[in-house]
């Protein structure tokens, strides 16, 4: 079963890196189709998927990846293709799921916390 799982991962991340590689090549072939002084290295593929092809700067890595005053998960990456993990944001929401009422409380400023089932239980 083990080698099996492995096996699958395997062939998930084979899948993952080549979707990334279309990505890319695809950013920059959209880039390169346009004039030079239009170019901007940054935007968007079909609509979605960010790309950013500049030199990444320390601002925008830290803007990725650490951004405490946004409630958004996924960014646009500092450099390459797809999406980067905003971490202050994701542990506020792990926190409201596993029903913490610190994070919930920090989500919501101005309002008490909701009551949960075991203190209505508790009665």
């Amino acid at each position: 079963m083990l080698n099996t799982l492995r096996r699958e991962l395997g062939a998930l991340a084979w899948i993952v890196r080549t979707a990334t590689l279309i990505a890319l090549l695809a950013a920059v072939y959209r880039e390169l189709r346009l004039p030079q002084e239009e170019r901007s290295w940054h935007g968007r593929l079909f609509g979605f998927v960010p790309y950013d092809l500049r030199a990444p700067t320390p601002r925008r890595l830290v803007q990725a990846f650490w951004n405490p005053g946004s409630d958004r998960v996924l960014g646009a990456q500092p450099f390459g293709v797809g999406w980067a993990v905003n971490l202050p944001a994701l542990a506020r929401r792990a926190g409201s799921l596993r029903g913490g009422e610190a994070a919930s409380a920090s989500r919501r400023p101005g309002r008490p916390p909701r009551e949960t089932s075991a203190g209505r239980k508790a009665r």
